[in-house]
């Protein structure tokens, strides 16, 4: 299981999520949101790729190929976004239930 820390970005220190917020990863393992991969990706245009805020390893991209579909997206984090989501709906539900049976 990923740990709470895992689930958020370590460049602006938001949560992934689905939408907007994917976690990506980089070809030295490193997982980042794609708003900032892209980012760094403009800032370092002329590498043709982006260069990890960790290891500073250079992931290449293709040219013809956008960034999002050059990258994979973290699936162990994914499937985390998903089973987070869930519990935060079971623990409103169990707390609504709790509230009316006092």
């Amino acid at each position: 299981m990923v740990e709470h820390e895992d689930l958020e970005c370590v460049v602006c220190f938001n949560e992934y999520a689905r939408r907007g917020r994917v976690p990506r990863v980089l070809h030295c393992g490193h997982t980042f949101c794609m708003p900032c991969l892209e980012q760094l990706y403009q800032l370092q245009g002329y590498l043709r790729g982006v260069s990890c805020p960790l290891c500073r390893r250079i992931t290449c991209t293709m040219a013809s190929l956008p960034l999002p579909g050059a990258l994979s997206v973290n699936m162990e984090i994914w499937d985390q976004i998903v089973e987070k989501r869930l519990q935060a709906s079971e623990d409103l539900r169990y707390m609504h239930t709790a509230e009316h049976t006092q």
